[in-house]
């Protein structure tokens, strides 16, 4: 389950009495609602098949003496598809890893141009990787490359990356959007923040 650190970190704050510094990307329309819990779907999917392969292999493992050969191969590729749409929810919530030490201390007109910064870099940086990967899939969909093992096609499983990769930049879009009609930052909404009980 992904969980937005920044909620944990306003909590704290909360309880130390102390302002809580905003999320820099919030998700307040029904596309960014509706493209979140999306992925968030498509993740707890994923988790769960390979739970369920993971359980299915040690019983055929050790009741029936015939494992699934294929099933690490499969949780592999499910757990690259994981993180790749996790990343673009944690791109959603402004959770990515990054040095904040120098941006918690300069001014809010600051931190609004150093998020402008940021978040192009992050569109520039998402369309390379698409573009590029989509050159991949197209090869290896041409050559009909499929993984040793499950005899997956890896078209299929690098076909994350962009899925990943473009809502991500996606989301950054839309608070670009936001930012050009002038509406004021916020934190993820209600109905898309983990329920209270996680952020203690």
């Amino acid at each position: 389950m992904l969980l937005d650190t920044n909620l944990f970190r306003t909590a704290g704050h909360a309880r130390a009495g102390r302002p809580t510094q905003e999320v820099p990307v919030k998700a307040n329309n029904r596309v960014e609602v509706f493209l979140i819990r999306s992925l968030r779907f498509l993740i707890g999917v994923l988790i769960i098949s390979a739970v369920l392969i993971n359980f299915g292999n040690i019983v055929g493992r050790y009741v029936f003496r015939r494992p699934f050969i294929w099933s690490d191969e499969v949780m592999q590729f499910m757990h690259i598809w994981a993180v790749m749409l996790g990343a673009a929810i944690l791109t959603s919530h402004g959770t990515h890893l990054k040095m904040d030490a120098v941006y918690i201390l300069t001014s809010p007109r600051t931190r609004r141009v150093l998020d402008v910064l940021t978040n192009l870099i992050g569109i520039g940086v998402s369309l390379y990787v698409i573009y590029y990967t989509w050159q991949m899939i197209e090869m290896m969909a041409a050559t009909g490359q499929r993984s040793v093992i499950a005899r997956v096609p890896m078209d299929l499983m690098y076909a994350s990356i962009p899925l990943g990769f473009g809502s991500g930049a996606l989301l950054l879009l839309m608070w670009f959007y936001r930012l050009f009609r002038g509406e004021a930052p916020e934190s993820v909404t209600r109905e898309l923040a983990p329920p209270p009980e996680m952020s203690v």
